[in-house]
């Protein structure tokens, strides 16, 4: 529980900084090219990922800093500063100005959509009668599966909701958790759901933290445990994902994937899994970036996505038809006798 709540801890203070845009630098420097030099400073000795990603920050230096000067307007500084962050190809990277704020958004750009609201909505959910908190949940397959749909772990949700709906879907084969399109949220959510599906106490992921200037400075691995709740669901589960499961989302997605009874099925998520610390540059604006990696419990990095363990994309002809291949692949799955 400690290092879970270490966790959270983290998560929570790295967010606050990274959409911190209260500035409070008294005396701001507005000279450019120190600002530009700060920047790109800051940047290259928080990030995670680097190597990764096989960045050459030193490249994006050189090619930056001959266009800086003295009488370029802030816009066009700060519009420089976003395209150079946005090389980092990471959504929890950005600049937050006075008169502007950019984030990166690219990280679900790499595949199809493989979700479609309406399609749900008119076909499976009918209308979304049925809400418990933040998550809507239908009944499918003649009662034998359970289908709930989060879409932002920003939502709080508590133990008595899931309680509810594991009560009221106890007798079901099982229970597909649906997070397509969730760009992320509060960590806390995130284990108050997965706790209700875990039957012990389970290794879920590793981390580790920037430590020093250097690009492969980090602490040392720190291990975060998934303790079960008292009521449980035993059945089979199937988280569905796609390229637009990002940050918090992804964590759910990385911790669900380690219990034996759960199935991921889709795409391959957008990744996101870094904690984002923010630092103010010398003209009171604010830069955030990623300055640690969540890995898998065997220490592999999917900050660009982690795949599902049945990869499906939707298929047009479905489409048509009112049909979500990944329901319906997630469907036959759970009724699928052993």
């Amino acid at each position: 529980m400690k290092r879970y709540k270490i966790l959270i801890t983290l998560f929570v203070l790295g967010s606050a900084f990274a959409s911190c845009s209260k500035l409070v630098i008294e005396d701001p420097i507005t000279e450019k090219k120190v600002v530009f030099e700060y920047f790109w400073k800051s940047v290259d000795e928080k990030y995670s990922f680097f190597e990764l990603k096989d960045i050459d920050w030193d490249g994006v230096h050189d090619r930056f800093a001959p266009t800086i000067s003295e009488t370029m307007s802030d816009e066009a500084f700060f519009d420089t500063l976003s395209v150079m962050i946005d090389l980092l190809h990471d959504g929890h990277s950005g600049v937050t100005s006075t008169f502007n704020d950019h984030k990166y958004v690219g990280f679900f750009t790499r595949g199809p959509e493989n979700f479609d609201a309406r399609l749900l909505m008119d076909n499976y959910a009918h209308g979304w009668g049925a809400v418990k908190g933040a998550l809507n949940h239908i009944s499918l397959a003649d009662g034998q599966v359970a289908y709930i749909y989060y879409g932002d772990f920003s939502s709080t949700i508590t133990d008595a909701d899931i309680e509810y709906l594991i009560e009221k879907y106890k007798d079901t084969k099982g229970i597909i958790i649906d997070v397509r399109n969730n760009f992320g949220g509060a960590v806390n959510n995130i284990f108050t759901l997965a706790s209700h599906f875990a039957n012990n106490k389970t290794l879920v992921m590793k981390s580790i933290l920037k430590n020093g200037t250097g690009h492969n400075d980090f602490t040392g691995e720190t291990e975060t445990y998934l303790q079960p709740s008292v009521k449980n669901y035993a059945g089979k589960v199937c988280v569905l994902t796609n390229r637009k499961v990002f940050s918090a989302a992804s964590v759910f997605t990385l911790v669900m994937r380690e219990l034996p009874n759960v199935t991921v099925v889709g795409d391959t998520t957008g990744g996101g899994l870094g904690l984002p610390i923010g630092t103010e540059i010398p003209n009171g604006w604010q830069m955030h970036c990623s300055g640690s990696q969540l890995l898998s419990t065997g220490g592999e990095c999917f900050e660009m996505g982690i795949p599902p363990d049945v990869q499906v994309d939707m298929k047009k002809s479905d489409m048509e038809k009112g049909i979500d291949t990944i329901i319906e692949t997630a469907m036959q799955l759970i009724l699928k006798e052993e």
